[in-house]
């Protein structure tokens, strides 16, 4: 493995996405419940969040849908900088990395201000190439994920990334999360 991508390297990518539910004391306690975790099992990991500029991510036409699963979840997860803040200094303070998905320019932006050492690109983004320069702009280690992507969406930014000596990790997904009950595996 090169020098650049020894961030990657037995690197754990605990999710948190929205689950805070846009209260910073429920992601306090989840970030405490990974940090045991890590602990527990001394093992390198990160924590990552997702960005969104929400006044530019839903049209204002939509925004009071409350009734639509995504809008809804989208505007109750809204938080301001300063709980961004406590929530990357938590997750700095329990020894893990913290990252970000950032799902537009804005939220990029947001991701340097944090100085996020990683940041990641949602495959639903592995089209939005004005949102994949605007990261690589940034000289950040990436990872990609492959759920919703193409092979040849997959190779052209891996291409991207190669062509620029920009750190890139792919991480296998399925794009049907969150899922709904129904949608579940059954076990056997």
């Amino acid at each position: 493995m090169n020098k650049q991508n020894e961030i990657f390297e037995d690197l754990f990518v605990l999710e948190m996405a929205n689950n805070h539910w846009g209260k910073v004391e429920r992601g306090l306690k989840i970030i405490e419940e990974f940090a045991q975790v890590v602990r527990f099992n001394n093992i390198k990991a990160a924590i990552k969040l997702q960005f969104r500029d929400v006044e530019s991510f839903i049209h204002e036409d939509f925004k009071s849908m409350k009734d639509h699963r995504y809008i809804k979840k989208t505007m109750d997860t809204k938080m301001s900088r300063e709980d961004f803040q406590i929530l990357i200094d938590a997750i700095q303070n329990s020894g893990c990395i913290p990252m970000a998905t950032p799902f537009d320019e804005a939220s990029v932006d947001l991701s340097e201000h944090f100085d996020l050492p990683i940041i990641k690109i949602a495959s639903s983004d592995l089209n939005d190439w004005p949102l994949i320069e605007k990261i690589a702009s940034t000289r950040r280690p990436t990872i990609i994920s492959t759920g919703g992507s193409t092979q040849k969406d997959l190779d052209d930014v891996v291409k991207f990334f190669k062509h620029r000596d920009i750190p890139l990790a792919i991480n296998h997904c399925v794009a049907i999360y969150p899922s709904e009950d129904h949608e579940r595996a059954k076990s056997n």
